[in-house]
Order: structure tokens, then sequence, then C-alpha cells
């Protein structure tokens, strides 16, 4: 499982390719999420920060994504929609036109409002 500087450095990285960029697509591979998939979609991401063993990637909407790998979730950032070849199940994707950051096999994955977050 990660631990807080393994977070800080993940989080570093998302932002560096998904910060304040135009998203062409955020989809979500659990059936309860799929609802904010279009109103994410519409929004910029403003920050990718850690919170514990968690990310938070918060969107100008004022909704965050909440996630947290577990023992087998990971992170990877590539360019847009060129996914790895791995067997690990695709969680969470967040696309831009020139890069994707893309969450497989973390179980933990939710979308909260300021509210939720505190």
């Amino acid at each position: 499982m990660p631990e807080g500087p393994e977070i800080k450095l993940a989080a570093d990285k998302i932002a560096k390719d998904i910060v304040d960029r135009s998203l062409t697509e955020v989809s979500f591979a659990f059936d309860r999420l799929k609802s904010f998939e279009a109103e994410l979609t519409a929004a910029r991401i403003v920050s990718v920060t850690p919170k514990g063993k968690a990310l938070l990637t918060r969107f100008s909407n004022q909704l965050s994504i909440y996630s947290h790998n577990q023992l087998y979730g990971v992170w990877y950032t590539r360019c847009a929609y060129d996914y790895p070849t791995t067997n690990r199940q695709l969680r969470l994707a967040i696309h831009t036109e020139k890069r994707s950051a893309l969450l497989y096999s973390a179980s933990d994955i939710d979308v909260l409002d300021d509210d939720q977050i505190a």
C-alpha cells in the first residue's frame, strides 16, 4: 500500500498532466458513479492532492473524486487514450486532448462535494 510520500509524488505527476486542461472524457467502471461522468467532463480539474493515503481530484464545479488505491490500485499517466497492456481492471479514466490519467484496480472511489469531504 502506498505511503504518504508516494501518494504525494503520484498526485504531483497526475496534476502535471490533467490540471487546468479541457477534459474530453471522464469515465467510471462503477455504475453508481456513471451519473457524474458528463458533469465532471464539462468541468476543469483544479487540483490533485493527497488526503491521507487517498487522492482528491478537485473539479471547478465543487465536486471531487476521492480515490484510495487500497492494496492493488495504481495510477498511470499516458498519452491520451493510450491504455497500457495490463491484467488490471480500469476503474477510472480521465482524458484530456493530450494526456490521460488512468486508475486501475482500486476499489474505493467516490464523487464527493465539499461538505462530504469535510
